[in-house]
């Protein structure tokens, strides 16, 4: 019994051993050179005045995840980014091999916390872990352009605390206004996550409405109002129109919120007040990704 019980526990460690090499072997020939640790990013940010590439990713199931590894992790001009980031890789492999059991619950906690809702996500971050910028999906831009517009990106880390500093030192709208500096140019859903602070302080001081912030803030409460009422398309559309004529939204931004209510209602089989949005959104900013997309969209499903 004896010799058995050892031979368990020798088939144990050997294979503990076995994992650790196997999850080494990952970092190494998979995403050399980041780290899979959190609280680690954090100190080496910290230690070596960086910001934070951190990459939710499904490395061995999502097609856009391995494109961009492919297409630009994987290429000699990435290394580059490491001048200016720590590099953090959050994995949610099928193969649960390829992740120890702590790096499964450190994916669980982080992609809750930044509210991850698809993969390839990106987060820039400080060095206490909180972004400045978010992006999602992979376009299949070539490396070095990928490259260059991250790098470029770490300038919002430079605004913010240029902003915050300005607003430390003001009071009244001036405060506003300085917070708004940052708060106008990142992504919405990231500044409702982690700046709802400085929302609400923009909210209080702005009371005429000067800053970008609270003309989409206001813009924002009152469309989720109009879009979930029961006026019909053609109404909808008059009483949107009014709207952004008096809250002058980014326009953007604007387009995005309308874009995604759109689709909600469209799955709920309301075709006609989805065709208006959409209209709508298309109008506010044509140019943009969103903007060249909708035509085709009308064109596929919405038919006469």
């Amino acid at each position: 019994m004896r010799l058995i019980n050892k031979s368990l526990a020798v088939l144990a460690a050997t294979a503990l051993v076995m994992t650790s090499f196997s999850n080494a072997f990952a970092d190494d020939g998979h995403y050399k050179g980041w780290t899979r640790s959190f609280e680690e990013a954090k100190e080496l940010a910290a230690k070596e005045g960086k910001a934070i590439l951190m990459e939710f990713t499904g490395s061995d199931w999502c097609p856009p995840c391995k494109a961009l590894h492919k297409n630009v992790l994987s290429q000699d001009v990435f290394q580059t980014v490491k001048e200016d980031y720590i590099l953090l890789v959050l994995d949610n492999p099928r193969d649960k091999t390829l992740v120890t059991p702590a790096e499964q619950e450190q994916y669980k906690k982080l992609s809750a916390k930044y509210q991850v809702r698809g993969v390839p996500s990106v987060f820039l971050a400080d060095n206490e872990g909180r972004p400045f910028h978010f992006q999602s999906g992979y376009g299949g831009q070539k490396a070095e352009q990928w490259v260059a517009d991250i790098r470029a990106k770490k300038e919002a880390l430079e605004t913010r605390d240029a902003a915050f500093a300005r607003a430390e030192a003001a009071e009244g709208v001036e405060k506003a206004k300085a917070l708004d500096d940052f708060i106008s140019t990142i992504n919405p859903q990231l500044a409702a996550n982690f700046y709802k602070d400085s929302i609400d302080l923009i909210d209080q001081l702005d009371t005429e409405g000067v800053t970008s912030t609270k003309r989409w803030t206001s813009f924002e409460t009152k469309f989720n109002e109009l879009a979930g009422g029961d006026l019909d398309a053609a109404k909808l559309s008059a009483e949107l129109d009014k709207l952004i004529e008096a809250t002058k939204p980014n326009p953007e931004k604007a387009q995005e919120l309308i874009f995604k209510v759109s689709s909600g209602i469209f799955q709920k089989g309301n075709k006609p007040t989805a065709k208006a949005l959409l209209i709508a959104a298309q109008k506010l900013a044509p140019e943009s990704s969103t903007g060249k997309r909708i035509p085709q969209i009308l064109q596929n499903f919405f038919k006469e």
